[in-house]
């Protein structure tokens, strides 16, 4: 009786979650980075992260808390309420905004071999995402490189 009554529940429970059974969490990439402003203690970046839906439906993003490593270093953070429609099989960029103390930058400067910044430089970004499927915060992680000339296989002609 009680395993029915746990089969039952459950089946109710589900029944009432928006969200499919085999939904996946958008993926993550840095798009790119601007300055916003430059001071002595700290500074203003203005980070474009692409968002990709990799599911059947659309997702609402409503808000974002992220940490952005360089280099295997502690770079950038950010923290931004949003109401941004990732359609389902889709990707946008949203514009976030980011911190960094002057020692974090200064760091980056005096570690980052210039070779690096021609090949691209490695990053990783880590946070948590709150969306209108998922009840609560869902934390995310993902790895890329940002940047570099791009490489062409050797003999083709431009």
């Amino acid at each position: 009786m009680l395993a029915r009554l746990m089969i039952v529940s459950a089946l109710l429970f589900a029944g009432c979650s928006p969200l499919p059974i085999n939904a996946v969490l958008p993926k993550f990439s840095v798009a790119e980075i601007d300055i916003k402003s430059l001071g002595l203690f700290e500074q203003q970046f203005d980070v474009g992260l692409r968002l990709y839906n990799p599911n059947e439906f659309d997702l609402r993003i409503e808000a974002l808390e992220y940490e952005l490593e360089v280099n295997g270093q502690p770079f950038a953070k950010g923290l931004t309420r949003s109401d941004t429609l990732l359609p389902a099989l889709s990707g946008v960029v949203l514009r976030v905004d980011a911190v960094t103390q002057s020692q974090d930058l200064v760091r980056q400067f005096f570690t980052l071999p210039p070779e690096m910044l021609k090949e691209g430089v490695p990053y990783r970004i880590k946070g948590r995402v709150k969306t209108n499927k998922w009840l609560g915060w869902l934390p995310f992680e993902d790895r890329g490189v940002y940047g570099g000339v791009e490489k062409r296989p050797e003999g083709i002609a431009i």
